[in-house]
């Protein structure tokens, strides 16, 4: 019964709504791609957990059409990260948050080309959106390895203290927190 309660809690929120929906949506697209191509008698069940992971996929596309206040109002709050203490963690950061929001207009505009709105070329906003977020993505790995580096090289040096590098480790996982 707790694991329901803690599901249901999971559910109230977005971010628990929207990883739920990620895991079915790529299990889908996992056991449906393996039916299609190695189960033949099975791979109408297949096709149709494709389809399942693609609605799932066009849900989270538009519950992210509201993630722009949001990670704004986090971008206007980071600012030029002048709280950060290591100048590439800062200026890391600042290019990651440019490229979130920078995102999220090119993947609405993307969306809405497919969706007749607008009478664009869809396939370009798709592929733009899709570097930047990669782009995003490799910044987020390049800060994170950074950070390591850096709490390995206090682990050595005898005279860190525990706290202050714990403190530090658990900010750096914060910010993250927010991205897309």
């Amino acid at each position: 019964m707790a694991s329901l309660s803690g599901l249901a809690s999971a559910l109230e929120s977005y971010r628990g709504r929207d990883r739920l929906i990620r895991v079915l949506g790529y299990c889908c697209q996992l056991v449906g791609g393996v039916l299609v191509e190695q189960c033949p008698a099975r791979s109408e069940v297949g096709t149709r957990l494709l389809v399942v992971s693609t609605q799932l996929s066009h849900c989270r596309t538009i519950l992210r059409l509201f993630d722009d206040l949001p990670m704004f109002v986090y971008t206007k709050q980071y600012g030029l990260g002048a709280q950060e203490e290591d100048a590439f963690v800062r200026w890391v950061s600042v290019l990651g948050n440019l490229a979130d929001q920078l995102y999220y207009p090119c993947e609405h505009v993307a969306w809405a080309a497919d969706a007749r709105v607008l009478h664009v070329d869809s396939s370009r906003w798709w592929t733009l959106s899709t570097a930047l977020w990669a782009l995003s993505l490799l910044l987020g790995v390049a800060r994170s390895l950074w950070m390591l580096l850096k709490l390995r090289q206090r682990l050595r040096s005898p005279t860190a203290p525990f706290t202050s590098m714990y403190q530090a480790a658990r900010a750096g996982g914060q910010a993250e927190a927010t991205t897309p």
